[in-house]
């Protein structure tokens, strides 16, 4: 029972960080106000998290966890389909994400205090670590499906999200989303899906090549001239007479 109390103490403190971070953003909100709000003291509140910075982090990965990963979790149920649309699809979820303010500054804090609370490896797996992972399900099950063709997934995982990044996020850990556009970000998202799918879409089998070789040779004029008898001839150096 106790184990249910303190989840729900933390889930509590969450809820009541996410509104003042949203009211103050992370420079104007205190730790002193959530307390407050909460009804608490402080030293209940760092008992929980160890610093403003550790508790907003945590504030934006509770975000991911509610809207992105069970987007992501779905995606082997789309095996089948078209991978093209399927990871628009997720790559519009996750760049939505991305490109967020909240999720910017939690990752310039993860960077910067990584090593406190073990917070760099709490961002990791929480965050894009989980997403990559569940990425690689997908990719898995749609190679299986025929529609992939990756045999390192969760090394295919890592290189879609790196392509959906690669045009925005130096802008975006700069704090230049402003001139990023709508119409820019769907771009980008097209352009990195089209590059992996060049990477990863599925190959063209043997028995596929030698389908097609013969559908050609099938489907050949009769009365035209043997090319390939020509083109030997025509090799040929021509006899002369010393």
């Amino acid at each position: 029972m106790a184990r249910v109390r303190t989840e729900a103490k933390r889930e509590a403190i969450l809820e009541t960080a996410a509104e003042v971070f949203t009211e103050r953003g992370l420079e104007g909100a205190s730790m002193s106000e959530i307390a407050k709000r909460l009804g608490g003291s402080k030293a209940t509140l760092y008992g929980y998290f160890p610093s403003k910075e550790n508790l907003f982090v945590h504030v934006s990965l509770r975000v991911v966890g509610k809207e992105v990963i069970p987007m992501l979790a779905s995606l082997p149920e789309r095996a089948n389909e078209d991978p093209r649309q399927v990871l628009l699809d997720a790559g519009r979820h996750l760049m939505a994400r991305v490109s967020d303010r909240n999720a910017t500054n939690a990752y310039r804090l993860a960077v910067a205090h990584g090593r406190a609370g073990n917070l760099g490896r709490i961002f990791h797996d929480t965050g894009p670590g989980q997403g990559a992972k569940l990425l690689a399900a997908y990719i898995e099950a749609a190679t299986k499906a025929g529609r992939l063709s990756a045999t390192n997934p969760n090394a295919a995982a890592y290189h879609l999200r790196a392509l959906l990044e690669s045009e925005t996020a130096y802008r975006l850990r700069l704090q230049l989303e402003a001139e990023i556009s709508p119409e820019e970000l769907e771009e980008t998202i097209a352009r990195a899906v089209d590059v992996f799918l060049a990477a990863y879409g599925p190959k063209t089998t043997s028995s596929d090549t030698a389908i097609s070789s013969d559908t050609t040779i099938g489907s050949r004029d009769d009365d035209a001239p043997d090319q390939a008898v020509t083109a030997s001839a025509a090799l040929q150096p021509e006899s002369s007479e010393l």
